[in-house]
């Protein structure tokens, strides 16, 4: 699907930037990285888990194993700056969903990866998941970016951050109400 998209719109990918580590994340990094030789970014503090895809596809009774990337590049901090040709991004580690967990903004463009939502949560037992680290790191990103700058998580719709924050009534309970259920 993503190489079809690719062909169809005749790109030329330039780097694959991973917001964190989880299988459904970088399952297709080699595959990409090989095809298009370029290189692959994700935050040290992810490294393990993506070194440990396959492990984790396993306890989850998965029955797919993937070649595993090696990255050529880690994150490391709270926030970067990465200039790849004419594109000025900026990384910033929220962690919670994962320890290596990362935000890309470009422009007015979040890539939250499965740190925020349209709608609803991301999977409550990811293993290593911290919840009020998580919490902590929403409210960090609600505190940092302006409402109308969008949000594009790693599954779902893409929708503006303010209208997220005002109607994704899953987040704002696991934000604001019942916050000893969720630590």
């Amino acid at each position: 699907m993503i190489d079809e998209g690719i062909n169809s719109k005749n790109l030329n990918p330039i780097a694959i930037i991973s917001t964190h580590g989880h299988f459904d994340h970088i399952a297709s990094v080699s595959f990409f990285k090989n095809k298009f030789n370029i290189p692959f970014y994700i935050h040290k503090s992810d490294l393990k888990i993506c070194e440990s895809a396959n492990f984790y596809l396993k306890m989850a009774n998965i029955n797919y194993k993937i070649d595993t990337p090696k990255p050529d590049k880690l994150f490391k901090g709270a926030q970067q700056e990465l200039l790849l040709n004419n594109f000025n991004l900026m990384i910033y580690n929220f962690p919670g969903h994962s320890a290596g967990s990362c935000l890309v903004k470009y422009n007015k463009i979040l890539f939250t990866g499965d740190i925020i939502y349209k709608n609803g949560l991301g999977a409550g037992s990811i293993p290593r998941e911290n919840k009020p680290l998580l919490r902590k790191s929403i409210l960090k990103i609600f505190e940092t970016f302006p409402e109308n700058n969008y949000v594009l998580p790693g599954h779902g719709a893409l929708e503006m951050l303010g209208k997220i924050r005002a109607n994704n009534k899953d987040l704002i309970n696991f934000l604001y109400k019942n916050v000893e259920d969720h630590a």
